[in-house]
């Protein structure tokens, strides 16, 4: 499989992406890309004419039956954004909006085929070979050997470790915390509202610390210090309190208040000395923690390997789907994205169907000129939500990652996407569509299920 540099003029794009249903011909295959990636595509185009094309990627082909010519199986994207730039007369002759077309053009001024020619690829005898790589980079973890996504908790190292992911970590390295607690804050994302109720400057004022070129800092002791930050964590890892119970200074304010004496930290203990919480080590704790070597060991999960976290429960009484929820808690993300993506989509139906049939009373078919036909997902979805917000269940923002994520085509709680699961051979799951469409529909079951 060796390495070629080619020109873009050589390469042609692939009839057979599945980004897009099979193509014709080399400008059949370019329109229906530009209608498949819509903004994104134009986005790509205008960094590649900035920036060129990144050094951590290669293009993989394969030889055509064109002479001189070789087919693109990974990197469409790329290729067609070049091609456009390369060639701005070609912009004028695709269908596309306006703007877009106004933005192509535009990048294609700052563009200079030097900066990407020869492009960097990769030869594979055939498909059959090529698509053994394009799978481990396109559909998943795959144990390590594909792409492996970053948690939030990780992006946000990478972007810099600001205040709120020092008291995140301060609190998971020295919270003296239990298995399921350190596997929910490792698996729940609120990293956003821990850092608004952080930079307010009443709460901070509160619970005893500050914020100074962005290190988190206090004049506490270490035991006074983590009281409070262990509970503010909790409450969120634990959904006690979300985005929307602290998105006013208010409500910040409220919430701080009313925290037990317990989780308060001693203002009164203020050494007067500012120490940065990133800092402090389990030897700087006082003696009354149990020794280092006599504290009951608290292993560190990894991040959630099952789409739904083992220790979480519903109340589920038809074996059924009761029986479908428990191995949706045990089947591995990296071994059976497959699997889990299908049941999840049954789970997802059969728990609407129950609801709507049992508590709702309301049927999963309508009639139509005579006609009987089953209710579509979507619908009873919907039908299911607003049943839970007349009732009482909750307000409409409260199911936003449903009701949102069904109708839009590029969320992973879309419907087309779990049809897509099922029906459609080129597309699979990756882990972390899975997971943020567990994330974003848990409340939902939460309240089918209560």
């Amino acid at each position: 499989m060796p390495a070629k540099q080619l020109k873009i003029d050589s390469l042609d794009l692939d009839l057979q992406n599945p980004r897009i249903t099979p193509a014709t011909d080399q400008r059949d295959a370019m329109q229906k890309i530009i209608t498949e990636q819509k903004a994104k595509l134009i986005n790509l185009a205008e960094s590649i004419a900035v920036r060129g094309f990144s050094p951590m990627d290669r293009c993989l082909v394969m030889r055509s039956d064109r002479s001189g010519k070789f087919i693109v199986l990974e990197g469409n994207r790329r290729i067609l954004s070049a091609k456009l730039l390369k060639n701005p007369s070609l912009i004028h002759t695709f269908a596309m909006p306006e703007a877009f077309r106004k933005r192509l053009l535009k990048a294609s001024h700052k563009f200079d085929a030097k900066n990407i020619e020869p492009v960097d690829c990769f030869e594979v005898t055939d498909r059959a070979e090529g698509n053994e790589w394009i799978r481990r980079r396109h559909t998943g973890e795959d144990g390590g050997r594909g792409i492996v996504n970053w948690s939030s908790v990780a992006g946000s190292r990478f972007a810099g470790r600001d205040p709120a992911l020092q008291a995140f970590e301060f609190v998971l390295e020295h919270g003296n915390l239990s298995e399921d607690q350190v596997e929910r804050i490792n698996t729940a994302k609120f990293l956003t509202t821990l850092d608004r109720l952080l930079s307010n400057p009443a709460v901070r004022a509160e619970i005893g610390v500050e914020i100074d070129k962005g290190k988190l800092l206090t004049q506490l002791p270490p035991d006074e210090a983590i009281k409070p930050l262990k509970k503010i964590v909790l409450d969120l890892a634990e959904k006690e309190i979300n985005v929307n119970d602290v998105k006013t200074k208010d409500q910040q304010n409220g919430y701080i208040a009313k925290l037990k004496l317990a989780d308060r930290a001693d203002l009164s203990k203020k050494t007067g000395t500012l120490v940065a919480v990133d800092t402090i080590t389990d030897k700087d704790f006082s003696a009354k923690h149990a020794p280092i070597s006599k504290r009951p060991h608290v292993r560190r999960p990894s991040p959630r390997t099952t789409l739904i976290p083992r220790a979480y429960k519903l109340n589920i009484p038809v074996p059924k789907i009761a029986g479908i929820f428990e191995e949706l808690k045990s089947l591995q993300l990296t071994r059976h994205p497959q699997a889990i993506s299908v049941l999840f989509r049954v789970f997802l139906e059969i728990s609407v169907d129950e609801y709507l049939v049992s508590v709702a009373k309301l049927p999963l078919t309508f009639t139509h000129r005579g006609h009987t036909s089953e209710k579509k997902l979507a619908t009873k979805v919907n039908e299911t939500v607003e049943h839970l917000v007349n009732n009482g269940a909750g307000v409409q923002k409260d199911f936003i990652g449903v009701t949102k994520g069904i109708v839009d085509p590029h969320h992973p709680f879309s419907i087309d996407t779990l049809h897509a699961y099922i029906h459609n051979r080129h597309y699979s799951p990756t882990e972390n569509q899975l997971s943020t469409a567990w994330d974003n529909a848990q409340f939902f079951f939460e309240k089918i299920w209560p």
